[in-house]
C-alpha cells in the first residue's frame, strides 16, 4: 500500500493528463490530495472512479480573523498532506511555473526526505529523490569511483 500525494497548480490545464496518471496507479494505492480547484479534485475524481481510496486534506478555516490566518491554515494543511505521503507528484503549470502552495509542498517534501516528481504541462517529468543513501556518511572510506557508481546506480 502506497500513499501517493498529488498536488498542483490551480492554473494547470491538462485535466486528461491527471486522469491518465491516476489510472496508472497500482490498485493498492491511496491517493492523498488537497481540496483546491484543478489538479486535486481531478485526481480525486479519477481515483474514486477506479475504486481507489482517497484522503483529502482541507484547511481548517474555523475562527480565522485575517487573510494571514487563512494563508497560515493552508500551509498547515499542506504540511499535513505532505507528511501523509510516501511519494509526491506535483503538477506544474506552464503559465506560472513552480509557485505558491505547490512550491511549498515540494520544498517541504524534500525537507522530509520524500521522493518528489515534478510533472510539467509540457510533459517533462523531473524526479527529485531525497532519500539518504546508506553509505553517505562514509564517503572517506569508499573510493570516489565506488561512490560515483553507487550514486548513479541507486539514483
Amino acid at each position: 500500500m502506497t500513499f501517493v500525494g498529488v498536488v498542483g497548480a490551480r492554473k494547470y490545464k491538462n485535466k486528461q493528463s491527471i486522469t491518465d496518471f491516476v489510472n496508472g496507479f497500482p490498485v493498492d494505492s491511496i491517493l492523498v490530495t488537497g481540496s483546491c480547484k484543478g489538479v486535486c479534485p481531478w485526481a480525486g475524481t479519477a481515483a474514486k472512479a477506479r475504486g481507489l481510496r482517497v484522503k483529502i486534506f482541507s484547511p481548517n478555516l474555523n475562527n480565522t480573523r485575517s487573510k494571514f490566518e487563512i494563508v497560515q491554515r493552508y500551509y498547515q494543511r499542506n504540511q499535513q498532506l505532505i507528511s501523509a505521503c510516501d511519494v509526491v507528484h506535483a503538477f506544474i503549470s506552464k503559465e506560472t511555473g513552480l509557485v505558491g502552495g505547490t512550491k511549498f509542498e515540494v520544498e517541504y517534501a524534500i525537507r522530509l526526505g520524500k521522493t518528489v516528481f515534478l510533472h510539467r504541462e509540457d510533459s517533462i517529468i523531473e524526479r527529485i529523490c531525497q532519500k539518504a543513501l546508506p553509505f553517505s556518511n562514509y564517503s572517506k572510506e569508499l573510493s570516489d569511483g565506488w561512490m560515483n557508481f553507487f550514486l548513479h546506480t541507486l539514483a
